[in-house]
């Protein structure tokens, strides 16, 4: 009986400590490749990819869905909260990588792949969404 009542007591004074500390940071959600495994997410990244020459890399993950287990993050846009996933190239992550940023419910999507040789947009985003992809990646 005491021990529960010390493991309750113990539960009352940490809960507004683990609700503050969650409150500030970011919640984060699934990796890019379960997001994928959603039609309207898949139909997004096909949209955003059609008519675009990505590296073989981002082709191949088109169809593996297999990337870091990287969580994504959300990005607050226009009053609403849109997706930021991750990838990259395997055995090159440092220096091949891909920032996908998903519409609410995967209305749409944008990229941005940064490579070596600089940054390449994907899916013609505008400078609004630009802006909240680099935005993200500065916090």
């Amino acid at each position: 009986m005491i021990a529960r009542l010390s493991f309750a007591l113990l539960l009352g004074l940490l809960a507004p400590a683990l609700a503050e500390e969650t409150a500030t940071e970011p919640r984060k959600g699934p990796v890019m490749g379960q997001l994928l495994k959603l039609p309207k997410y898949i139909y997004a990244w096909q949209n955003m990819m059609a008519g675009e020459t990505p590296p073989e890399w981002v082709k191949e993950y088109s169809t593996m869905h297999d990337g870091p287990p990287t969580p994504s993050i959300p990005v607050a846009l226009d009053g609403e909260i849109y997706t930021l996933g991750f990838t990259c190239k395997p055995n090159a992550c440092e220096t091949n990588q891909l920032y996908v940023l998903f519409a609410p419910e995967g209305r749409d999507a944008w990229a941005m792949l940064a490579q070596p040789s600089g940054i390449t947009w994907i899916g013609r985003p505008s400078q609004r969404i630009q802006d909240a992809i680099h935005g993200a990646l500065r916090k």
